[in-house]
């Protein structure tokens, strides 16, 4: 989380409909995508939670309410924030504190819509809110758990729902086009990959079991043996086994043959099966093998 001491200008994101429109120079730079915007908003948050961000805390203001909650613990409702989800942060602030967060969206640990109260409403109505836990960078505690903020961000009433590009009626609130923002701005931001996450082998890439790691393992192409042929990925396959066998099943490439067995039928050559159930060669097929039914 990082404080900001000016208010983000808008004309220096690129509008998602624009970006939507057309296809863009690069993916990699360029300023970021504008995916949400609104102001006048508030946010809701315990006091002590609060107080324990400095950079949230700065956007405590005049226009504060607070009321408590059933723990007894006091809740504030923070007026006059405006909010931006861009492609890259997700950014708060407040121009009657001139001050701001912007938040990086894998500390976004959770958002989801909550229906609740807000203090120092006229109405005791309940109103839709986008919940989010932000994790602040203190030490790990000691049940190895991640230490939260909590927070709420709740619209203005008169937020205009986002209009379709086609003209039709917005099916969405405004609150769930700020959550469907922050979903997709989330997506391209993954976690990053923690030590311990995937298999220590697959750190330094993919790894291969050679002959020396694993007995009865070869490589082809080695030694006196022929490299294979293209697509047979390093493998004896119907399409270079002529170089390994004859029609016998015999070994007739450079070196010694390998070790280990090859399996049932492997090198062996069999004729094409007639319509009577023989061998086109005349021999009787094995009595065990099955047979074409109608």
């Amino acid at each position: 989380m990082e404080a900001l001491s000016s208010a983000p200008e808008t004309s220096s994101f690129v509008p998602i409909a624009e970006h939507q429109s057309r296809t863009p120079s690069s993916f990699y730079s360029g300023p970021a995508v504008l995916h949400y915007h609104s102001q006048r908003c508030k946010i809701v948050i315990l006091e002590r939670e609060l107080l324990a961000s400095p950079e949230l805390n700065a956007l405590r203001g005049e226009n504060t309410a607070s009321s408590a909650t059933q723990d007894d613990e006091k809740e504030l409702a923070i007026d006059g924030i405006d909010v931006w989800v861009t492609s890259d942060k997700f950014l708060l602030f407040s121009p009657a504190a001139s001050a701001g967060v912007s938040i990086p969206y894998p500390s976004i640990s959770l958002h989801a819509l909550q229906r609740l109260r807000v203090p120092g409403a006229e109405s005791d109505a309940e109103v839709q809110g986008l919940y989010m836990q932000v994790a602040t960078p203190t030490a790990p505690s000691a049940d190895d758990e991640e230490e939260c903020i909590t927070l709420t961000v709740v619209l203005a009433t008169d937020a205009p729902a986002q209009t379709p590009t086609d003209g039709e009626e917005a099916t969405e609130t405004p609150t769930q086009e700020l959550y469907g923002a922050v979903s997709a701005c989330s997506n391209l931001h993954p976690d990053p990959v923690e030590p311990g996450d995937e298999d220590d082998d697959m750190e330094d890439g993919p790894q291969f079991i050679s002959a020396e790691d694993h007995e009865g393992v070869f490589q082809l192409g080695n030694g006196d043996m022929p490299p294979p042929v293209d697509g047979s990925s390093g493998w004896i396959t119907a399409d270079n086994m002529d170089q390994f066998f004859d029609a016998d099943g015999n070994w007739i490439a450079g070196g010694e043959p390998p070790s280990f067995p090859l399996g049932p039928g492997a090198g062996t050559v069999r004729a094409r099966e007639g319509e009577d159930g023989t061998e086109e060669n005349g021999e009787e097929d094995d009595e065990t093998k099955w047979r074409k039914t109608d």
